[in-house]
């Protein structure tokens, strides 16, 4: 029997870790010897297992390029004076060298080839009855979920010069390291469009949308608990609706994630961006939440910065998972992080740095007491010695340090564990703003990204909609809830004893706002209310997600939305022109779609 090339190898993986120790190149050229026959490999769901394992491990080889074009090619990151010819050139949209790792998509693609291979043989495992249907969708949607979000990935930056597009290819290929346009020339290529329409028909049609449930997946692997480790499916289906103009579909997506809080602080806390600014670490009900001690709001120095610890915590503890949908773990045993040689002076090479463009807006931003500044970007002079925001200050070098929190401010002398952090209730709440904006539930959207629904729907709607109705100040039927019907039906009531209806607690009710939650003024709303507000939640994106990984995709998404490239191209010629370039340039350019995309090959 002909041996057949696989992405896992013998010993390797049996953890996701040590899957990721290895390159996808080492993997797709391994000895013969460790090169298992598929009837060595696929007998069972153990095995299954360990091949999602194996693909998870070549989905962290895209990590570091993944942040890297995502922020760099837009506003929010720039290179410093020690990045290389190539990443300036990415950050200026010049011309790319050809042998820049930077601008190749070979890892996308073993990636992509590592879900077709692993979903073939999950079909054929099916078909042998060595699975059970129970057993086979879950695997097999969680495999075509991840192929979906690479897919995504590579049309946002790369498209070929002469067909455009992405090719897409739904089946293995034997050898992914010589893919060449004569090549694929016989698959169909997409454009971002066809793309993200082609990826909504696939992941609308899964047979399972859940989380897994299969408790050999969920066990810890050394100290990780692997719950956030896998793709959400519903996420990923929300952002393919946004960028796809179905809006309430979209919104009905993100809020079946926003109540998946069923009983107990799950209920109030889980996904709700929970208030309690004033809490101190040591107590138990310590929220990512930054304002200033009881009763000291206009002292800065007893100002509380606890926004940057769900960068920092420990992975089990209950704040963290109520921030966190998606996380992939590096540890220095067996797969170090990438991003400590990227943005740390210490163990590192400081290539990259946040923008002026986006440090001047966080430091323009007004708190509620009147104070200056954005606890989520640099904000000295904090009572507690935490970390500071997005970045902090070595001397007169700014230095992003939402990846490399946990070493930077633990004192590590090696500097190689670390988290690849991708989806979170901030960028969750967001999402569903945007696409519940674009669907005309306007408030619902301004409330979720200000300061709560509570503080927004208190009533004065329903009387003004009911003029024949009253109610004494104990009565709150008609307050704290929008009303509304799913997917924008929001309850935040809280009732005391002597409350009509009494000792309520409804779901909603402890929700802060992504804004209010570090204590920072709402924003004022003027004119079309529908771009106003998209494009506050586009600022309010650059402020809460920098350095994550969205910057670029919400560049774009907006843009063709709107039919204006004027969207990306201004606010990269604005980043050039603050650290003292020439953006004109980049801006007539950036005018072009065609020069938003990477050349393929």
């Amino acid at each position: 029997m002909k041996k057949v090339k696989l992405m896992i190898v013998k010993g390797v993986a049996v953890l996701l870790l040590g899957a990721a120790a290895m390159s996808c190149s080492d993997l797709l050229s391994a000895d013969a010897d460790d090169v298992l026959l598929p009837d060595e490999m696929y007998q069972s769901t153990d095995d299954a297992n360990s091949a999602i394992r194996g693909v998870y491990g070549s989905l962290m080889d895209v990590a570091a390029q993944y942040v890297v074009l995502n922020e760099l090619r837009a506003d929010l990151m720039d290179v410093t004076s020690n990045a290389t010819p190539d990443l300036k050139a990415l950050s200026h949209h010049g011309e790319m060298p050809v042998d820049s790792k930077w601008a190749d998509p070979s890892a996308f693609f073993r990636l992509i080839n590592n879900c077709n291979d692993v979903i073939r043989n999950f079909e054929a495992m099916l078909a042998a009855k060595k699975m059970t249907d129970e057993e086979f969708n879950p695997r097999y949607s969680d495999m075509v979920a991840v192929r979906s979000w690479a897919y995504l990935q590579l049309s946002l930056h790369f498209a070929d010069p002469v067909k455009g597009g992405i090719p897409y290819i739904t089946e293995p290929l034997t050898d992914v390291t010589a893919f060449s346009s004569d090549r694929l020339d016989k698959y169909p290529h997409l454009d971002l469009p066809a793309m993200v329409a082609k990826l909504l028909e696939t992941m609308e049609a899964l047979p399972y949308k859940d989380k897994y449930t299969d408790a050999n997946l969920l066990e810890t692997i050394i100290t990780y608990y692997p719950r956030l480790m896998y793709i959400d499916k519903e996420y990923l289906l929300g952002e393919l609706n946004l960028w796809n103009g179905n809006y309430f579909k979209a919104a009905s997506y993100f809020k079946n994630i926003m109540e998946r809080g069923k009983s107990g602080n799950d209920l109030f806390d889980l996904y709700k961006l929970p208030n309690d600014v004033s809490a101190t670490l040591a107590e138990a009900s310590c929220r990512f939440n930054s304002g200033y001690a009881r009763y000291y709001e206009n002292d800065r120095l007893s100002s509380r910065n606890m926004w940057p610890l769900m960068f920092w915590y420990d992975n089990s503890d209950a704040n963290y998972n109520y921030e966190w949908l998606w996380v992939l773990y590096f540890d220095k045993t067996f797969a170090p992080n990438p991003f400590v040689e990227l943005f740390a002076k210490t163990n590192g090479s400081y290539l990259f740095r946040p923008s002026q463009l986006i440090m001047d807006t966080w430091n323009a931003q007004v708190q509620k007491n009147g104070f200056v500044g954005d606890f989520r970007g640099y904000y000295p002079g904090v009572n507690y010695v935490f970390p500071t925001g997005s970045y902090d200050m070595d001397g007169s070098d700014p230095i992003i340090t939402k990846f490399i929190s946990e070493v930077y401010y633990k004192g590590s002398t090696t500097a190689l564990d670390g988290k690849w952090f991708l989806w979170r209730a901030g960028s969750l709440h967001l999402r569903y703003c945007e696409a519940a904006n674009r669907d005309g539930k306007h408030k619902v959207a301004y409330a979720l990204m200000n300061n709560g629904i509570n503080a927004n729907f208190n009533g004065a709607d329903y009387l003004a909609a009911n003029p024949t109705e009253t109610w004494n100040y104990q009565d709150v039927t008609g307050r704290g809830q929008t009303r509304m019907a799913f997917p924008y039906n929001f309850d935040a009531r809280s009732t005391g004893v002597s409350d009509v209806p009494a000792n309520l607690r409804q779901p909603w009710y402890r929700n802060t706002g992504i804004r209010n939650r570090v204590s920072l003024k709402p924003n004022a709303v003027e004119g079309d209310s529908i771009l106003v507000i998209e494009n506050q939640i586009l600022d309010e994106n650059a402020l809460e997600l920098a350095f994550e990984g969205e910057r670029w995709g919400d560049l774009v998404r907006v843009a063709l939305r709107r039919g204006d490239n004027a969207v990306l191209a201004n606010r990269v010629a604005d980043k050039l022109n603050k650290a003292g370039f020439n953006g004109e340039a980049v801006r007539t350019k950036l005018m072009d779609q065609k020069n938003w995309f990477l050349p393929l090959y």
